[in-house]
């Protein structure tokens, strides 16, 4: 490949961070010596917006912006590898050779072939700093390892929380949690607009019902052509977006192969559950969807259905022909929630078929928080309670957690004491709340 293109490049996508003014988010990682950091996310989170605002704040802490080296790979480029681009950098600013403030800044790494081993030797070359994106989590894990000998660290990067949807919003929260009661009504409200608007950034400020509805539709329209069949090389296309069809009209709730195989072959597709089960993988990969399985030992979680959430709660509800639950909706946001705090997640279900919605664990495996979610507790109380007592007495739990949106209570019971807790408190300051279990 012609140097010069890569030189080229790397001035022009440098204009790209001035192009307008970023949104904070808030995403916290830590620059080690000798190690990159890896930020992996689904499409349309917001990973290249933040990357260009970390690049900002570095400039505006008084870093020269020739010494920030950002490309983004997000279309494939024929023939360009990163020893190609550690040449073409250098040689723009011979000056900057041993540097140790200089940054690459790369995203969406995957899509170059090596970039492991290339990222590797550029920073055995040079005392640099290398922050890398990506939307592929197995792949991303495998360089990690392999090519680059694990000197990356890996951190996920989600869609907007509550918190961040509120800073996209110019609405103000509290280190406290301490709010007066009409702000109290304001961050409610705000709650309900990031139910209905969903969690991907480009609609934190939209109204327009339908104009959302459009661009969730072309979403899932790019997580399944650009994110899985250009990336995986799918020859099964038609199948592939059935399954993708069914398991996001379906999630939330629980799934074996063998039911979606039927499914597919009812509806005329030739398949296995060999490839079924190759499919969820890749669609798992993209972080499009994340599963969860049953709190239990290894043969319980096999003989168990597990459950997929999309990484964004309105697209959870796209294809629900007859309205949506909010009680799904909602159900998402807290799993999304809970996945940022990096504990363990699961859900539950005793012998008697009670379940409760999620179990969070530490690295370890050992429970710290029983949760149940509901929309409201009106004509659910009981079930809700029930499933929660029992899985607090079957794992320890003194404490167990109701998340729901109109109501703050305790309640007494022979297990311990159940919390109800409303969901934009939660939302925003999860830990606060499981810490205390």
């Amino acid at each position: 490949m012609d140097i010069q293109i890569i030189k080229e490049k790397i001035l022009t996508d440098r204009q790209y961070i001035f192009s307008r003014k970023y949104q904070k988010r808030d995403f916290h990682f830590k620059e080690l010596s000798s190690m990159a950091a890896i930020i992996v996310g689904a499409r349309r989170s917001g990973k290249t917006s933040w990357m260009r605002y970390y690049a900002t704040k570095l400039i505006d802490e008084g870093l020269e912006k020739e010494k920030i080296c950002y490309l983004n790979f997000f279309e494939q480029i024929e023939g360009i590898t990163i020893p190609l681009v550690e040449k073409a950098y250098y040689e723009l600013y011979p000056q900057f050779q041993q540097c140790d403030d200089v940054y690459f800044l790369f995203d969406e790494i995957q899509n170059v072939k090596g970039w492991g081993a290339g990222v590797s030797t550029l920073m055995d070359r040079h005392p640099c700093h290398m922050i890398l994106t990506g939307s592929s989590a197995k792949y991303l894990a495998t360089d990690i390892a392999d090519e680059m000998r694990g000197r990356g660290l890996p951190y996920a990067f989600y869609p907007l929380s509550f918190k961040e949807f509120c800073l996209f919003n110019n609405i103000e929260t509290a280190e406290s949690g301490i709010y007066a009661l009409s702000d109290q009504n304001i961050l409610s409200n705000a709650f309900g607009l990031y139910l209905e608007r969903g969690s991907y950034p480009a609609l934190a400020t939209v109204d327009d019902s339908g104009l959302r509805q459009m661009v969730l539709n072309d979403y899932f329209d790019l997580a399944y052509s650009r994110d899985i069949i250009d990336r995986f090389e799918v020859t099964k296309g038609s199948l592939l977006r059935r399954l993708l069809f069914r398991l996001v009209k379906n999630s939330g709730s629980p799934y074996t192969v063998a039911r979606l195989v039927h499914m597919l072959k009812s509806e005329g597709f030739q398949t296995s559950a060999e490839l079924v089960s190759t499919y969820i993988e890749m669609i798992k990969d993209t972080r499009f969807m994340q599963e969860i399985d049953i709190y239990g030992t290894e043969t319980e979680k096999k003989k168990n259905p597990r459950k997929l959430y999309t990484v964004d709660h309105q697209m959870g509800v796209l294809f629900r022909e007859f309205g949506y639950s909010k009680g799904i909706v909602l159900e998402h946001v807290i799993f999304t929630t809970l996945q940022r705090t990096g504990l363990k997640i699961n859900y539950f279900r005793d012998k008697d078929g009670y379940e409760t919605d999620f179990i969070a664990s530490d690295l370890s495996m050992n429970p710290k928080a029983a949760i149940q979610v509901a929309y409201t507790l009106e004509g659910a109380r009981d079930r809700e309670i029930r499933g929660l007592r029992s899985a607090m007495k079957i794992l320890g739990l003194k404490t167990g957690l109701i998340i729901t949106m109109d109501e703050e209570s305790t309640e007494e019971t022979e297990e311990g004491t159940i919390k109800i807790i409303r969901a934009w408190r939660f939302a925003l300051d999860p830990m606060s709340y499981i810490a205390d279990l």
